[in-house]
């Protein structure tokens, strides 16, 4: 069993990945969550964890969208966006890591900028700074409120997503890869702008090398969803060593999941397109790409992680019962991700 109160040794950190495979579903409660969200883990050679917070506006042609990042790996420094970034641990839950963020206002791509950031977390209460401004998360599951600054001011509740939180894991010792994701709505305002629509909060913890991969969360008019992910060997590589493709069906409370589906993911210009497919299901999605925005990070091993805010061009949903398509659900707007070495 793991501590739910706080970390303490790399031990508790191999415990913690041990416990979230073993949920690897909804079946999470409050409390791992909130020991996810206001805890920074012992990191071992190849450790790492981040915080990860995105939006999604409901309106506009382009809707705004925003996300957060904060992130520490093991070792004395990085290179983030040729930036050198010091990552030193002071403990009792506090330590140096890197702070980035960027916002689409609906018009252009705004850059929240990159710092070196003092992060001190405690009991239900995040605290950081991202370009000089004080970065705040407080609350606990399901309801949040975050800060930046005088630029952004929301609060967070539950949402009526079908699945509105989750625990996932990977352990194969001495590697292993944990994380929680909570779906939430969200209201306030960002630079200046109302805001309303979704929250998704994100917590990692990692013991493992950078790899490939494509990720990416849909969301629709009508509150579906769907969400795909790929692990691959390279990043042009067609072969995938581990995916996963959900659709989450609203009207009528339906999770459509595809078991170990063949997926295919592919550039077209400013669009990206996946499909799937399982012994009885097909499945495509068109994005169309209005924002991008790239992170690269150098130092014990080397990734290059690129975020596109995207929106629907097209949607094919076939199941044995029926098809589902954008007039069924309305238009989708959400985040595609390429990651690469």
């Amino acid at each position: 069993m793991i501590n739910i109160e706080k970390r303490s040794s790399t031990l508790d950190t191999y415990r913690l990945l041990n416990e979230l495979s073993k949920i690897n579903g909804p079946n999470v409660d409050g409390a791992l969550l909130d020991r996810m969200m206001y805890n920074s883990e012992k990191l071992p050679p190849l450790g790492k964890e981040y915080w990860w917070f995105l939006f999604f506006d409901e309106k506009g042609e382009n809707p705004l969208q925003m996300m957060l990042l904060i992130f520490r790996k093991y070792g004395g420094r990085i290179l983030f966006n040729d930036k050198e970034i010091r990552l030193r641990d002071r403990g009792n839950n506090e330590f140096q890591a890197v702070t980035a963020g960027w916002v689409f206002d609906g018009e252009r791509l705004r850059d929240l900028g990159d710092t070196n950031a003092v992060v001190r977390i405690k009991r239900n209460e995040l605290i950081a700074e991202i370009s000089s401004l004080k970065m705040t998360l407080v609350g606990g599951y399901p309801d949040y409120e975050l800060r930046v600054g005088d630029i952004i001011d929301l609060d967070i509740k539950k949402s009526n997503f079908l699945e509105d939180r989750e625990a996932r894991g990977v352990f194969i010792p001495p590697f292993g890869m944990g994380w929680v994701n909570i779906f939430s709505d969200a209201d306030g305002n960002i630079l200046g702008k109302n805001f309303k629509g979704t929250a998704h909060l994100q917590k990692v913890v990692g013991i493992t090398i950078f790899g490939p991969f494509n990720w990416g969360r849909i969301i629709f008019q009508n509150g579906s969803s769907t969400s795909f992910f790929c692990l691959k060997p390279g990043k042009d590589s067609k072969r995938y060593i581990h995916r996963s493709l959900t659709f989450y069906e609203a009207k009528n409370n339906e999770i459509v999941r595809f078991d170990d589906p063949m997926l295919k993911i592919s550039e077209e210009g400013t669009r990206w397109v996946v499909e799937g497919k399982d012994r009885d299901k097909d499945f495509r999605i068109a994005l169309d790409v209005y924002a991008r925005k790239q992170f690269t990070m150098k130092g014990g091993g080397s990734q290059v992680y690129v975020e596109y805010a995207v929106k629907t061009k097209d949607l094919y949903l076939r199941t044995k019962d029926r098809v589902i398509t954008l007039v069924d659900v309305g238009r989708g707007v959400g985040t595609f991700e390429d990651a690469y070495w």
